[in-house]
């Protein structure tokens, strides 16, 4: 179990989470999915990442691409059903970016959600945060 303090993660207060670690942003329409600062931090130095091509479809609690690091290899799961509108090929072309910037220019997919009233099955931020709080050590 990690004994790291719980600050040492952010977790910004406009996005949902989910229990793979990933979070969930909506702007309109369309949903932003990405990895958490918990995530990449454990991940260390991400090295790999592969993501689905526009128009994939996403199911809830499938794979939907994976990133690689040198400690491990770690899957990534659709949050809900969907088509993938657009994949972050910087990403892809430059998997640091996960590291730098998990929040921002580190996105993964953005998504057109099949159920967009679908948010009460994310955590909020500070569930989120209490969520985190279980895996650690105080």
């Amino acid at each position: 179990m990690a004994t790291e303090p719980l600050s040492r993660w952010k977790v910004l207060s406009d996005r949902y989470y989910d229990n793979h670690h990933q979070w969930i942003h909506y702007e309109g329409t369309l949903v932003t999915v990405g990895i958490s600062d918990y995530t990449q931090d454990s991940a260390g130095d991400i090295l790999y990442v592969s993501l689905p091509e526009p128009g994939a479809i996403l199911e809830k609690g499938q794979p939907f691409g994976s990133i690689e690091s040198g400690k491990w290899v770690g899957q990534l799961y659709a949050p809900f059903n969907g088509v993938v509108i657009a994949a972050n090929d910087t990403v892809k072309e430059s998997p640091q970016l996960l590291n730098q910037d998990p929040y921002g220019r580190g996105w993964l997919i953005k998504a057109k959600v099949d159920n967009p009233t679908a948010e009460s099955q994310w955590m909020s931020n500070q569930d989120y945060r209490e969520f985190l709080a279980t895996m650690i050590d105080l």
